[in-house]
């Protein structure tokens, strides 16, 4: 039996965006529709579906305009609409404006726009402290994401709450159960695809790692971090793939595509097979991948590149960038911690 999955992140669907002169954006909903077109039995999405509440939602009485906009969304749309359930967690930007800065209070609004939503989209299951199944594997999903510096987005959570809950679920399932599943954060693990704007500093999470490196899931699924949009690591035998959108810092610019990624795992809960799949533009009259790939020619890995012009992948220019300045954060992982 194999099980074949789409992974996706990033959406932030209703996030305005300008265009260069010539450049024609394949839509959205024409990717959305390729990846249901292609039967998979679950399609994942690791949060920042959309950004009408984190754009629009700057008073309490905004949420009806906004649930007007997340209605008539094309690509909400099509996923709700389609024969293909979608398993997802929220981000950090699925917040509103003015909720933004209760990070650790309650965010009522906010809220009652996400139960709304669930409502509303009944194809889309909340996978927060809950666990799915595709079909005999446990999902364990985590949603907004970890603080990292006093300098916060959205929506966040102290760095040991997603230990605490994740053993929590952990518990409910069975010896093997819990090194077969998959775990959807929005967060990235720490050290892992998980570089700042320009790759200047980490900014995963220690205990998602701690977890990982414990439980050794088969998938660890995540988003947030634009910079390593589209690349894939491994802790252990788990494949850690971070499937934002690829964008150069923490930009939503669309410019730099849509990735996707389509996975099968066989009968043995392995990995056995793992394919980007990226939107296209049109420049002009030509169509163009939004990125390609080639061979780093530091590292060696097969990884996306944005432009011919690069020659070095983004892992590698992080951790240059990261050694430049490392004295900077020495101290980060015990403040952190401690």
């Amino acid at each position: 039996m194999t099980i074949k999955l789409i992974a996706i992140s990033d959406l932030h669907q209703g996030n305005p965006v300008s265009l260069p002169r010539n450049i024609r954006v394949v839509p959205q909903e024409k990717l959305i529709r390729n990846l249901i077109q292609r039967k998979p039995d679950v399609i994942l999405i690791a949060g920042d579906l959309q950004d009408y509440m984190w754009n629009l939602g700057v008073e309490k009485n905004h949420s009806t305009q906004i649930k007007g906009h997340i209605k008539n969304d094309g690509v909400l749309k099509a996923l709700n609409n389609g024969s293909v359930p979608v398993f997802f967690v929220w981000g950090n930007t699925d917040v509103m404006d003015f909720e933004k800065d209760n990070i650790y209070q309650d965010t009522p609004i906010t809220d009652e726009l996400r139960e709304w939503f669930c409502d509303e989209f009944q194809n889309f299951h909340d996978c927060h402290k809950n666990i799915c199944y595709i079909k005999n594997i446990p999902i364990l999903g985590y949603a907004d994401a970890n603080k990292t510096t006093d300098d916060h987005s959205g929506k966040c959570w102290d760095e040991p709450a997603i230990q605490k809950d994740f053993e929590k679920l952990l518990q409910d399932l069975s010896p093997d159960e819990r090194h077969n599943t998959i775990f959807m954060t929005h967060c990235a693990p720490r050290g892992v695809l998980d570089f700042s704007s320009l790759g200047s500093r980490h900014i995963g999470s220690y205990y998602l790692r701690e977890l990982i490196e414990t439980y050794q899931p088969i998938l660890s699924i995540f988003g947030h971090v634009h910079y390593c949009g589209g690349y894939s690591e491994f802790i252990g035998k788990t494949q850690c793939i971070n499937v934002s959108s690829f964008g150069p810092v923490v930009s939503h610019e669309i410019l730099f595509g849509q990735s996707s990624f389509e996975l099968q795992i066989d009968s043995a809960y392995q990995v056995c097979s793992t394919k980007m799949i990226v939107s296209h533009f049109w420049e002009k009259k030509l169509k163009r991948a939004f990125v390609e790939y080639r061979h780093c020619q530091v590292c060696g890995r097969h990884t996306p590149f944005a432009r011919k012009q690069f020659k070095t992948c983004r892992v590698c220019l992080g951790a240059r960038r990261l050694s430049e300045t490392a004295p900077q954060y020495s101290n980060e992982r015990n403040n952190s911690k401690g």
